[in-house]
C-alpha cells in the first residue's frame, strides 16, 4: 500500500537536509499531534516523544535556529502539553492564536500583535460570541441524539475563537452519526469556518489557516530556510504556502499516509524523532564549520 503513496514513503536518513543545515536562519516549524506526539484517543493524553522533545530543545538552543509549533490546539493547551523551552514560538487554533514573545524585541524582526486580548489579534466581537453560542447549542443537540448502541461520546475542545469536535475512539456507528450531524451543523452556520481532520471537525469564527500562521512565523523570524512537518489535512495550507515561497529554501514533510501537497513523506512520530535528531547533529556541525571559517552565524 505504501508503494502507491504520492510522494512515496522516505526514510529520514534519505532526505537531503544540507540546504537547511547551511542556511543563515533556519526555522523549524512543527505540528504537534501526530508529529511530535503520537495521536491519542483522548487529546488530553498527548505527550511529546522524549527523543523529539530533546531534539526540539537542542535545535532551539542553536544560533539562528528558531523553532515553532503550529497546531490546532489552543495556545494555552499547546504550551502546556508541548512542555517546550521558553525560546519556542507558537501558533495555535489553526493559525488564529500567535505567541512570538520569545523573539528578541527588534521591531524589524518581530511582528507586534494588535491591541487586544493576549494570544490572538483581537478579542471576540459580539457577533462572533453569538455564533459560538449557537455552535455550542448545536453540539448539545447532537449529543442529545447520540445512538443508544455503541460507545464513546462527542468530545468538544473549547478554544478562544472556536471549537473542535473530537470523535477518536468512538464506535463506528456513533462516529458516522456525529460526522453526519456535524456536517449539517457546519452547513447551517455559514458564518463559521469549518473543516475536518483526523477524527475531528474544527469550527472557527475567523478564516485564518496554518498557512497564514506559517507565513507570520517566517516573517517574524526572517528565516531564509524552513522545515515544516505536519500530518493532518489542516497542515495542507502550510505545505501549500511553503511550496509557493520562491524566496527561501523550503522543505515540507508529510508525516503519515494522508494525501498531501508536501514533496516528501515519512512514516510517523518515531521517524520524526529520527529526522529531528539528525537535523540537530548536522545543523550543529554546519554552524561549527561556519565559525571555524570565520564567517559568523
Amino acid at each position: 500500500m505504501t508503494a502507491l503513496l504520492d510522494p512515496p514513503l522516505t526514510a529520514p536518513s534519505a532526505l537531503d537536509l544540507s540546504p537547511l543545515t547551511t542556511a543563515h536562519t533556519l526555522l523549524v516549524a512543527l505540528d504537534f499531534d501526530g508529529v511530535i506526539a503520537p495521536l491519542q484517543d483522548d487529546p488530553a493524553a498527548s505527550r511529546p516523544l522524549p527523543r523529539s522533545a530533546e531534539a526540539v530543545a537542542q535545535l532551539a538552543a542553536l544560533p539562528n535556529t528558531p523553532v515553532g509549533y503550529i497546531s490546532g490546539r489552543s495556545m494555552e493547551v499547546l504550551q502546556d502539553l508541548s512542555a517546550a523551552p521558553d525560546s519556542v514560538l507558537f501558533i495555535g487554533s489553526h493559525g488564529l492564536e500567535t505567541d512570538f514573545s520569545a523573539l528578541p524585541a527588534d521591531p524589524a524582526a518581530v511582528e507586534t500583535p494588535a491591541a487586544g486580548a493576549p494570544g490572538w489579534s483581537t478579542p471576540l466581537t459580539a457577533a462572533e460570541a453569538a455564533l459560538l453560542d449557537e455552535l455550542d447549542a448545536g453540539f448539545r443537540s447532537i449529543a442529545a441524539g447520540t445512538p443508544a448502541q455503541g460507545h464513546g461520546e462527542l468530545r468538544i475542545e473549547p478554544k478562544p475563537l472556536g471549537r473542535t469536535a473530537h470523535t477518536r475512539g468512538v464506535s463506528e456507528n456513533r462516529a458516522d452519526y456525529f460526522h453526519a450531524e456535524l456536517a449539517v451543523l457546519a452547513a447551517r452556520l455559514t458564518g463559521l469556518r469549518s473543516f475536518a481532520g483526523h477524527a475531528m471537525t474544527e469550527f472557527a469564527v475567523r478564516m485564518e489557516t496554518k498557512g497564514d500562521g506559517l507565513a507570520r512565523m517566517i516573517a517574524a523570524t526572517q528565516a531564509d530556510a524552513v522545515l515544516f512537518l505536519g500530518d493532518d489535512t489542516t497542515d495542507e495550507d502550510a505545505f501549500a504556502h511553503l511550496n509557493e515561497r520562491t524566496d527561501l529554501v523550503g522543505l515540507g514533510v508529510k508525516v503519515g499516509d494522508q494525501a498531501t501537497a508536501a514533496p516528501h513523506r515519512i512514516a510517523g512520530p518515531e521517524a520524526v524523532a529520527d529526522l529531528l535528531t539528525r537535523l540537530v547533529a548536522e545543523r550543529r556541525a554546519a554552524l561549527g564549520r561556519d565559525r571555524d571559517l570565520g564567517d559568523g552565524v
